[in-house]
């Protein structure tokens, strides 16, 4: 039984996941700090691909494209989303990713003596990686490759080249562990798809109008031009996530009873992205994880590889000790002590709509380690 101290943690804590990744806001470049954390962490990857490649040229792309479905640069998103957000917010991500860009090559350097950086490409949507490694690799899951950039560099002697895939967050907060995967559907559990399907219907069935616009852009204006069923639409979402988290929660730990340990500590290494690249495997390219947090003492960077975790490999190695619940809309990861029974949470799984202004977006979720 938990004590009231430690579920009201877990539900304080569920509270600001949702929150966090639910109830995104929209910029407000009339205030300091009406950037929304999406376009932090856009502007993160756009700023720290510049200042890796000396601050005055943007990166080259493969295929970026918006919100809104149309391609931009590099240049083109970072100049628009600039201007969605007050200076003073822009000029410190800015500052952030320069730090950022200036720790990743000095970590560059040291682990690749002789090599210095010829050019960086932002690798954003499916497909890229492959256009940089030549190997084949998903968003997410098994397979994946979830750089946010690719970095080139060359020898300063003898020429050779290397590629190398950097994941990039960052955060406001001194809790360097922020996200670590961004998952679809297919990790949602075997209920999912038929939980959302039914969740779509019935507000199709609420709203007729809504249910004949076949295009995001029309559904958002929709919902901005129809506030109250709008806010309806989002508590709805809210219990479906909740629900969503309950049944995903129950059919893990469900495996973890039957013995079916491995499918478990499968899913844990795709929630956590502990494991190596494909572009790795097959000695095309390096991978690292970087994230900017910040602390009393200002801004810090941390440079890591999940799947070379040491905490997280002793608890997937020892699978029987592993419970899963859920609390709102995170399913939750524990490793009980085999000594004293206690539970301590590892790793988490927050389920989310890939759009909370689409009233009828798709389900995803993001994982962390905690």
């Amino acid at each position: 039984m938990k004590t009231f101290l430690e579920y009201f943690r877990i539900v304080n804590e569920s509270k600001i996941i949702f929150e966090e990744l639910l109830f995104e806001a929209a910029d407000d470049a009339s205030k300091v700090g009406g950037a929304s954390n999406n376009t932090r962490g856009t502007l993160h990857e756009l700023l720290v691909g510049r200042h890796l490649q000396g601050g005055k040229k943007h990166m080259e792309n493969h295929h970026l494209i918006n919100d809104e479905g149309e391609r931009e640069t590099p240049e083109v998103a970072h100049n628009r989303l600039k201007s969605q957000i007050h200076p003073k917010d822009y000029e410190e991500i800015n500052r952030k990713a320069k730090s950022a860009a200036d720790h990743i090559r000095a970590k560059l350097e040291k682990d690749h003596p002789g090599h210095v950086i010829s050019h960086v490409h932002h690798t954003s949507k499916s497909g890229d990686t492959e256009k940089e490694t030549g190997v084949k690799a998903s968003q997410s899951g098994e397979n994946s490759d979830s750089s946010d950039i690719y970095i080139t560099t060359k020898h300063k002697k003898t020429g050779e080249i290397k590629k190398h895939g950097v994941s990039l967050k960052i955060t406001k907060t001194a809790n360097k562990k922020v996200p670590s995967s961004s998952l679809g559907m297919a990790s949602s559990g075997l209920s999912a798809r038929k939980m959302h399907k039914a969740h779509q219907d019935e507000i199709k069935a609420d709203h007729p109008k809504l249910a004949k616009l076949t295009n995001k852009k029309d559904r958002k204006e929709w919902a901005q031009n129809n506030p109250k069923k709008a806010e309806a639409i989002k508590q709805k979402n809210k219990e479906l996530l909740s629900s969503v988290a309950a049944a995903h929660a129950k059919e893990l730990q469900a495996h973890i009873n039957s013995g079916n340990h491995a499918h478990v500590v499968d899913h844990i290494r795709t929630v956590l992205a502990a494991r190596h690249t494909p572009a790795e495997i097959a000695r095309k390219a390096t991978f690292m994880k970087h994230t900017t947090y910040q602390t009393s003492a200002g801004t810090q960077h941390g440079a890591s590889h999940p799947a070379e975790n040491p905490d997280h490999e002793s608890h997937l190695k020892n699978p029987q000790n592993i419970h899963v619940s859920s609390s709102g809309s995170a399913v939750n990861f524990y490793h009980r002590d085999p000594k004293t029974g206690k539970l301590k949470k590892f790793a988490s799984q927050a389920h989310k709509f890939e759009s909370q202004s689409d009233p009828l977006s798709t389900l995803k979720s993001a994982g962390r380690a905690t």
